[in-house]
């Protein structure tokens, strides 16, 4: 049996990647279909989160989608008092979205379920493990925005 070359391999963490993200799209999805928050609308959540107020435009350009698409996913959850939009000092029509003390509680039950859910599954990687995926995932990440 000959040697796979690292290209054949790449396409493999390729197809990896691909169907753990759906795996977690669709377990996110099942998780919390009682909130009406899809997984893309619990990712802006966590985004606003973990990197504070964010115009929508920057929203969509991290995810690779239109700005239309975000502003009726943060309609909605402006509709459900999760996030508001503020003045932008560095820019006079694109607002900053940001969580609301809601949206803050929201999120830490969404964290508080995922985690149990994670618990109750009875495993988990190791720290060195997850440490060494992130690793080469930011590095292809990296690679890739040098070709973009």
């Amino acid at each position: 049996m000959s040697k796979k070359t690292n290209l054949e391999e790449m396409h493999e963490l390729a197809n990896s990647v691909r169907r753990v993200y759906n795996r977690l799209r669709h377990t996110s999805d099942l998780l919390h279909t009682d909130t009406g928050v899809s997984a893309p609308k619990r990712t802006l959540l966590m985004d606003l989160q973990r990197y504070g107020a964010q115009t929508v435009p920057n929203l969509a350009s991290a995810r690779f989608i239109s700005r239309q698409i975000i502003q009726t996913q943060i309609n909605e959850l402006k509709q459900a008092g999760y996030v508001t939009a503020k003045a932008n000092p560095e820019h006079k029509r694109s607002s900053l979205i940001e969580l609301t003390a809601r949206g803050r509680q929201f999120v830490k039950a969404m964290n508080a379920r995922e985690n149990a859910f994670m618990q109750e599954a009875g495993w988990l990687p190791s720290k060195d493990s997850i440490k060494s995926c992130i690793e080469v995932l930011d590095q292809i990440d990296q690679q890739l925005q040098l070709k973009a």
